[in-house]
């Protein structure tokens, strides 16, 4: 009996380490990302700030899309940067009174780092919400 309860500690405490996930900070998202999206490849360059704050750039279909987010856990969520987009003349996602109740606020950008060192995450579209995956860039050598 004693035996047996030994080995189901020694399991639990094993599960409990194996569950147990690093912290993320975001010098781990930091760098040119590549974005499948519904058939498209998008690129999205994150740099840090801070700890748990990032600035980053969309870029697609020709255009650059400044933003701005914040980690909690093992995910960023990015929102259209307005200021950054006016210093820049570039268009802003969600341009205009995005905090207006006509159209509901800023429509976030979600990016979750995996385990395996990719990335995934959600975002608004004019189609509803459209998922995607991403992969560092690779340097060349």
């Amino acid at each position: 009996m004693l035996h047996r309860l030994a080995l189901a500690v020694l399991a639990s405490t094993w599960m409990t380490v194996l569950s147990a996930q690093a912290p993320v900070t975001t010098a781990e998202f930091a760098g040119t990302w590549n974005i499948e999206l519904m058939s498209h490849q998008l690129a999205l360059v994150i740099e840090p700030t801070d700890a748990t704050h990032v600035t980053a750039t969309m870029m697609m279909m020709g255009r650059d899309m400044p933003l701005k987010g914040a980690l909690v856990g093992r995910t960023l969520t990015l929102v259209g940067d307005k200021a950054a987009g006016a210093t820049s003349g570039v268009a802003v996602a969600g341009g205009g009174d995005s905090h207006s109740p006509a159209t509901g606020g800023p429509k976030p950008i979600t990016v979750t780092l995996q385990d395996d060192g990719t990335i995934s995450g959600e975002m608004m579209t004019n189609q509803g919400v459209a998922k995607w995956t991403g992969e560092r860039l690779k340097k060349r050598k």
